[in-house]
């Protein structure tokens, strides 16, 4: 797999997305492994995305980009229903 790609050194995230921009799923890549080999610190590194999310969504209040609405009624076509890109603010809570 390693030198599968034209520059297997070079990190390029776009290699992993099709020619709409949508992301490949590729089942050799397991970033925590499986079986015996599986990560020990999986749960960990799970619990403390975790914990970081909830943080940043406990000090931070996100809306849309320009003052509005976020667009949750237009989605891109495809075979799961996904939402449209949409770009999103910041604000810290007080």
């Amino acid at each position: 797999m390693l030198f599968q790609f034209l520059d297997p050194f070079k990190f390029d995230p776009t290699r992993h997305l099709d020619e709409n921009g949508n992301f490949i799923k590729d089942d050799r890549i397991t970033p925590f492994s499986v079986g015996k080999r599986a990560c020990l610190g999986e749960s960990l590194a799970r619990m403390e995305l975790f914990l970081f999310s909830a943080t940043f969504f406990q000090h931070f209040e996100f809306l849309p980009e320009i003052d509005g609405e976020i667009p949750v009624e237009e989605y891109e076509p495809g075979l799961v229903k996904s939402p449209k890109a949409f770009k999103v603010r910041a604000k810290e809570r007080h």
